[in-house]
């Protein structure tokens, strides 16, 4: 078995590398249900108090087979469970061979004690008439007026009854070995084919033959004689019996363990990789089988071990190729489910690459990308479990681009919905990283930084727009524009104030967080408009950029 299992062991090596071979569950199971059902059936026939080594043996065996599955060590606990399965037939077997010796032992006894009954009921009939007869004796004795003549009848009489009571005292025993000779015959009917046998019953009819004759010393030698030679022949009958059981439970062992391995070789599809081993096994069996029932002990057992060889070459030569091939099966799946993945995180960044993800989450969107080239370079590798690793990896980095994207872009869809309702600004535009908001108008008077009333409502919109939920996390950069009318510098520095008057209007007034709130004056650094008779008007403006991403 050890050889098997390290032979076994050497073929999962080389499939697998490291990786130990997984047995079908379906298997395990089914070598544990028949494993408890042996156990069962033992402990229904009392082996437990019977047979206490065998029992207890099955018990802890089936305890490891336990323990080892818990700890996932398949194949062992597997081997636990034959072994198992295996001792507690044994049990069986030697539970079974207590039980008929028990009652063999009890009919004797049984028979035995009826026998004696009935010859000392017959003995003490035969005191009772002798009582009687004395008691007639006496009244004659007493009653002399009915003559010498009756006197001497009695007397007769008595002397005939004082024989046969002896006669019927010798005969009790006799009969006794006459019994015992039977319960010989019973326990071990070809005794009676014996010389043992043939004494017995010769030194039986002798003792009789000499109790006729009234020869009661020499019956009783004899009697002496006739009990040590059914002694014997009682003895005798018992170790035949016990031996003959002996043989019996032990092809019953024989074919029980064959059967077992049989199973076993079927478990590994011996059908189809050894069919001549399992059939030829399979037909021995029923031989061993066929040889039992016809009380051919021995010659049960000797098939079955030569059966037993067979069918454990069958085992050997299944177990390798069915490993073999499960391996194969487990390595083209592995292989399969490697490229699919592999090539499915391709398609779907492929997917991806003309929408907004790449864009809005390129770290995301990259590190996808480069989980996807190891996943390839694994592949390429045979290296099947880092290659699902990876693309699985690749996937989540994608998906989470996709579902950042997929909320910015909402986000953002709101935002502009939200921000065109903001009154006075004239342009409301998507931008790549957010939302443009321009205003365009003489917002401030000429050279002043105070915000003119009829704009206080546009930026009391903005700060509620700022202030919603949704979009309360997002950065907002606050950019004046200038003409070109005037000094350079000096539109610069306007510019800036004017961006901290609104920053400070937001944050004061409008109660969004400061933190959120950038202010940059640019001057007449960056027109919109060149040329124009409206240029100026239109590059004098302010632009509030909401900042999605």
């Amino acid at each position: 078995m050890k050889f098997y299992g390290s032979l076994l062991l050497c073929i999962c090596l080389v499939v697998f590398g490291c990786a130990k071979p997984e047995i079908d569950e379906v298997m395990l199971a089914t070598q544990f249900q028949a494993a408890q059902q042996a156990i069962n059936n033992a402990a229904e026939l009392e082996a437990e108090s019977l047979v206490p080594e065998e029992y207890g043996r099955a018990m802890k065996l089936m305890n490891f087979a336990r323990n080892s599955q818990e700890k996932a060590d398949i194949p062992q606990s597997l081997e636990f469970a034959y072994q198992a399965e295996w001792v507690a037939q044994i049990a069986i077997a030697k539970a079974r061979q207590h039980h008929g010796k028990q009652k063999v032992i009890s009919i004797r006894e049984q028979t035995y004690q009826q026998v004696i009954k009935a010859h000392e009921h017959e003995l003490e009939i035969e005191r009772i008439r002798q009582a009687i007869t004395e008691e007639q004796l006496a009244r004659a004795l007493r009653s002399r007026d009915e003559g010498q003549q009756q006197m001497e009848q009695l007397s007769a009489e008595i002397t005939d009854l004082k024989t046969k009571l002896r006669q019927a005292e010798l005969r009790t025993p006799i009969v006794n070995i006459e019994s015992l000779a039977n319960i010989a015959a019973a326990i071990y009917p070809a005794i009676k084919e014996t010389a043992v046998y043939e004494r017995t019953q010769a030194a039986i009819a002798s003792v009789t033959n000499l109790i006729a004759q009234e020869a009661f010393t020499e019956a009783e030698n004899a009697t002496t004689e006739a009990q040590t030679l059914v002694n014997d022949l009682y003895q005798l009958a018992v170790q035949n019996r016990e031996a003959e059981v002996a043989a019996r439970t032990n092809a019953q062992i024989a074919i029980a363990r064959l059967e077992i391995i049989i199973q076993r070789a079927q478990y590994f599809n011996a059908l189809q990789h050894a069919p001549k081993e399992l059939g030829e096994a399979t037909t021995q069996l029923q031989r061993a089988k066929s040889e039992l029932d016809a009380n051919l002990y021995e010659q049960a057992r000797q098939t079955a071990e030569q059966a037993k060889q067979i069918a454990d070459k069958a085992v050997e030569t299944a177990g390798i190729a069915e490993y073999r091939q499960r391996a194969q099966q487990e390595l083209n799946t592995l292989i399969a489910r490697a490229q699919r993945a592999v090539e499915g995180l391709g398609e779907r960044i492929a997917k991806q690459a003309g929408t907004e993800v790449p864009q809005l989450e390129a770290k995301l969107y990259e590190l996808a990308n480069s989980a996807h080239g190891k996943a390839k370079t694994a592949l390429t590798a045979k290296e099947y479990q880092a290659a699902i690793k990876a693309a699985s990896e690749g996937d989540n980095y994608l998906q989470r681009a996709i579902a950042n994207t997929n909320q910015v872009t909402s986000a953002k869809s709101n935002l502009l919905l939200a921000s065109k309702q903001i009154p006075k600004a004239s342009t409301v535009i998507e931008q790549r990283d957010g939302v443009l908001i321009r205003i365009n108008g003489n917002v401030f008077a000429l050279g002043s930084t105070r915000i003119r009333s009829e704009f206080f409502d546009t930026f009391t919109q903005l700060a509620k727009v700022l202030r919603t939920a949704e979009f309360s996390g997002y950065p907002v950069r606050i950019e004046v524009h200038t003409s070109s009318l005037g000094d350079t510098n000096v539109n610069k520095t306007l510019s800036m104030v004017r961006a901290d008057s609104i920053k400070r209007s937001l944050i004061e007034e409008g109660r969004v967080d400061a933190s959120r709130v950038t202010a940059m004056g640019f001057g007449e650094a960056q027109p919109i408009v060149r040329e124009g008779a409206n240029k100026e008007e239109q590059n004098r403006r302010v632009d509030i950029i909401i900042q999605t991403n």
